[in-house]
């Protein structure tokens, strides 16, 4: 044993008495200190402690430390904490306090147990150092990453994790995904400004907010451009989220008042529960918005729920979009031919070009199958001009062979995209030199809706075909909303009846509309082509009311351009394609 005498020992203990203090010292201007009893009560503080908690030394001596506990932990992190200590182990971690103003700040703290010179504990030392800035910088990040910057909403990652999470602790809840688009943004965009389509797109989200009071179990989402998403937990039943679409659709077609303008919209809402339940997020976004398109085409103004029939429709449109890509050079397009003849004759007056996909594994598809499909994805150009190109060609070999038996006049859809470019006139200018065309004997058929789509544009191209000695039908009659207004306003030659008026041509009310629209063609120098004849009795009024031209399939259906120029050299001898 070593022997240490009694001045060496006095200068050990003034020795460490004085390290003590020093480290004490050290301690309370590193951080925020607080010394309490075992029971927790505050036996000591430095200033620092006093400064961030906004108490007094003397408010604080004796209380017990929960005077700083703020809600944003829970009681099982507190017991959790002093199991940790009371068996004498050193506990640390982050602590949100809240000081005397009811402000919150953040501490990394380090509590650490305190023992007598008999090794009794009497107490607990407690240091922290504040790192509110730090939260809230991570704070702000996350934010960031988790929120959308215009809106304040939840942005795609983040839905995207909540959906995901949804799913997979799914544990015989009802929930429903509500995909929400709204309808005519990028007019009002491109007629206002970005600025104040920003603004609509606030006024939307604070509109969801209030609608859906968004919670643990409600949460709403911008994924993007005007897309929103609503994330539904815990309803008492599927139903219930179409009664949610409902209030929001009727929330959101009331106008904004933005920057003095009145501003009008609405959305379209599609809706996928969880009886249709999806693996992943990606499949629960994707089945929402099929859903949400199936409503915006419905034009009903009601939410659509999704089924499986929508993911079969949607996969049979991707199928077709692939295989479209490379149509025309796989010579899969052909066209078919339908007679214009004349009602009191049965004269062969013109025929309509009709397109036709002949494809090798699926068959015939039809061009309400897949024209939208070209039009969505640009294949409608190529397409259009093949048809226009091909139909002039077969147009020019009938007139060559059947001579004075060729139809006279030949007629081609043209559709709005197609109308919308500017090298369409480049494109029939070609082909009327191409084939030798007499201009006057094509005619471009064009429905009234696609002219009043973009009509400056419109008049201006049909204008240009006009001046070529071209021909102009107005397609489908009687189904837009200005048929009076295009006929004032564009060089149009032709109107064709819509089959839908002829199949009520028996009621008196159409009847009488039907002799109306025949009397005002003739009184303003327009040919008249009545679609879609199929009985006896539709061709007697239709004689009988003065319509001179007509097609259907009372004459004929369509025919391949074989089966066409055989029919045609068939009739020689009667000049006649009446049935009889």
């Amino acid at each position: 044993m070593i022997k240490v005498n009694t001045e060496v020992r006095s200068e050990l203990i003034s020795s460490g008495l004085a390290c003590s203090h020093a480290f004490r010292d050290a301690v309370y201007e590193a951080g925020i200190v607080a010394i309490t009893d075992v029971q927790g009560r505050i036996i000591e503080v430095n200033d620092k402690f006093c400064q961030i908690s906004g108490y007094t030394r003397d408010e604080l001596i004796g209380q017990n430390h929960r005077i700083l506990r703020s809600s944003e932990h829970t009681t099982e992190f507190f017991r959790d904490m002093y199991r940790t200590i009371a068996r004498g182990f050193t506990w640390h971690g982050e602590i949100c306090n809240q000081a005397k103003d009811g402000t919150l700040y953040w501490v990394d703290t380090t509590i650490a147990p305190m023992y007598d010179s008999q090794g009794k504990l009497e107490g607990y030392l407690a240091l922290r150092i504040d790192i509110s800035e730090q939260k809230w910088i991570v704070e702000h990040l996350e934010r960031l990453a988790y929120h959308d910057p215009l809106t304040g909403l939840l942005n795609r990652a983040a839905i995207h994790n909540s959906i995901q999470n949804t799913i997979e602790r799914n544990a015989g809840n009802h929930f429903a995904l509500l995909f929400i688009d709204v309808d005519r943004f990028k007019l009002i965009n491109d007629s206002f400004g970005h600025e104040l389509g920003d603004k609509l797109l606030q006024k939307i989200s604070h509109r969801l907010r209030k609608a859906v009071r968004m919670s643990d179990t409600i949460q709403a989402a911008r994924l993007g451009g005007d897309e929103f998403v609503v994330l539904l937990n815990n309803l008492t039943s599927p139903q219930d989220a179409t009664l949610v679409a409902d209030r929001l659709m009727e929330t959101l077609s009331q106008p904004y008042e933005l920057s003095g303008h009145k501003i009008y919209s609405k959305a379209s809402i599609g809706i996928v529960t969880s009886e249709h339940l999806s693996e992943t997020a990606n499949e629960m976004i994707s089945s929402a918005d099929l859903a949400m398109y199936e409503a915006k085409a419905s034009q009903m103004g009601r939410p659509f729920v999704f089924d499986h029939r929508l993911r079969d429709k949607a996969q049979k449109r991707l199928y077709i979009e692939n295989q479209l890509r490379d149509v025309i050079s796989r010579d899969e397009l052909t066209l078919f031919y339908q007679p214009i003849i004349e009602l009191e004759s049965g004269a062969l007056k013109g025929v309509e070009a009709l397109l036709r996909w002949f494809h090798p594994e699926s068959g015939l598809i039809l061009p309400t199958e897949f024209i939208p499909t070209a039009e969505e994805m640009g294949m409608i150009i190529p397409i259009g001009n093949f048809v226009i190109d091909e139909a002039c060609r077969q147009f020019g070999e009938w007139r060559k062979s059947l001579e004075e038996h060729a139809p006279a006049n030949l007629h081609v859809n043209v559709s709005r995209k197609q109308l919308e470019q500017p090298t369409l006139v480049a494109v029939v200018e070609q082909a009327i030199h191409n084939y030798a065309i007499p201009p006057e004997s094509l005619h471009l058929e064009v429905t009234e809706s696609v002219i009043m789509h973009d009509s400056q544009t419109s008049i201006q191209t049909l204008n240009q075909l006009s001046n070529l000695g071209v021909h102009i039908d107005v397609d489908d009659f009687g189904t837009g909303y200005s048929s009076l207004s295009c006929l004032c306003d564009l060089p149009i030659d032709v109107i064709k009846l819509d089959k839908e008026f002829i199949k009520k041509s028996k009621r008196r009310r159409e009847g009488k509309l039907i002799k109306a629209l025949i009397t005002l063609a003739d009184q303003v120098g327009l040919e008249l082509i009545a679609e879609g004849i199929e009985t006896p009795e539709q061709l007697k009024f239709l004689q009988l009311s003065g319509c001179e031209y007509g097609q259907g399939y009372l004459f004929s259906k369509p025919l391949s351009a074989e089966d066409m120029e055989l029919s045609i050299l068939n009739s020689k001898c009667n000049s006649s394609l009446l049935k009889k």
